[in-house]
């Protein structure tokens, strides 16, 4: 009996996938001319079958033949539209993909990024989805840096000056934005910035910006001085007390700073002396990291204890003068037997530094408002 006949379509079919076959082969051994020329083969016998083409567009990608491979892959999804080839989803997919990997070679992120988005319509694929954003957030680097000019950025800040001047605020808050994004290396317009928002009593953004001003430049004095302002204005006495002791450190011969650490301090005695509780003053220091730090110190769990069975202890924190001078930064530390009476009745036995230590934590729960001064 005869053996049965394949028909010649088939058997073209057949042929050309031993020709992809021998192709990938080739691909894996890096022999890129004789991988191509087995693709070639493959889509003279059947052209039908895109595989082909993305085959080769990988190799021709692996070739820096960048354009060549883009071409390759946009000649199958051309061919699969027009033609109504129904091809593999998946395929359609990766060369998609492969186009946009082609373009972040050649460095058109803009390109990049639509071939990425054409190929998830087509698939979800996580790598291809990662790809994506990676190089949406190379672009946005890029063209913040091309963006970059110091000189602009002076430009942009002293016209802020002038609208701050006027009490323009939002205008010069603006222009304060623009000289940061044309240099976000420069201190001085975040500092700028801060002073408008705090016109506008947007103390959390002012604060922030004093924040990455001294980040950039620790020794940025009328940063601190403006820190200590905001902490004021949001009557967080005790951060605002640190900010104008840092600040004093560096500038002691600074008259408007001495005397706004001088408000902070009697704006302490004020409070710590009034009948009325701020309940907002004491939610919001209970919530602050640093005083619940101290309040979980035993010691100080001791001497608040000690303090609420005699409350004039607090009231001799405010008054003793060496005991300020301890927190004030225009002197130097003196340590002697005139150590506050509260810190004295628990640590006696303690050394001068230790007792200080105790001193100062009582002092910025007191400054805080979460430890009261008796009524005299």
């Amino acid at each position: 009996m005869a053996e049965a006949q394949v028909p010649k379509d088939d058997q073209k079919i057949k042929d050309a996938l031993a020709e992809k076959a021998l192709g990938n082969d080739a691909y894996q051994k890096k022999e890129f001319d004789k991988a191509i020329e087995h693709y070639d083969k493959a889509m003279e016998l059947n052209p039908d079958e895109m595989s082909f083409l993305t085959n080769r567009s990988a190799v021709k990608f692996e070739m820096n033949d960048l354009d060549g491979a883009i071409a390759d892959c946009e000649e199958a999804i051309k061919q699969n539209k027009e033609r109504g080839l129904h091809t593999d989803f998946k395929i359609i997919a990766r060369a998609h993909a492969r186009i946009g990997n082609a373009y972040v070679k050649k460095g058109e992120l803009s390109n990049a990024i639509g071939a990425y988005e054409n190929s998830l319509l087509e698939a979800h694929d996580d790598k291809v989805y990662t790809s994506l954003r990676e190089t949406k957030k190379r672009k946005v680097e890029e063209e913040e840096r091309a963006y970059m000019d110091p000189e602009k950025s002076q430009d942009e800040r002293k016209a802020g000056n002038e609208f701050f001047k006027i009490g323009k605020y939002p205008e010069a808050i603006q222009k304060y934005t623009e000289a940061i994004r044309r240099n976000p290396d420069d201190p001085a317009p975040y500092s700028n910035r801060a002073a408008a928002y705090m016109k506008l009593g947007e103390f959390p953004f002012a604060l922030r910006d004093c924040e990455k001003c001294l980040e950039l430049d620790p020794k940025y004095t009328k940063a601190y001085s403006r820190k200590g302002s905001i902490h004021f204005f949001m009557k967080e006495y005790h951060k605002s007390l640190e900010a104008y002791k840092t600040a004093l450190e560096m500038d002691p011969n600074n008259r408007d700073l001495r005397m706004d650490y001088q408000r902070v301090m009697a704006t302490i005695q004020q409070t710590a002396n009034s009948d009325e509780v701020d309940e907002e003053q004491v939610k919001k220091a209970m919530a602050d990291p640093e005083i619940q730090k101290i309040l979980s110190d035993p010691g100080v769990t001791q001497v608040l204890k000690e303090m609420s069975e005699k409350p004039e202890y607090a009231q001799k924190a405010l008054e003793d003068p060496v005991s300020l001078r301890s927190i004030s930064p225009q002197h130097s530390v003196h340590l002697s037997s005139h150590q506050p009476a509260y810190v004295q009745c628990s640590f006696r036995d303690q050394t001068a530094a230790s007792v200080q230590v105790m001193a100062d934590k009582i002092k910025k729960l007191i400054a805080a408002g979460v430890v009261r001064v008796a009524s005299r």
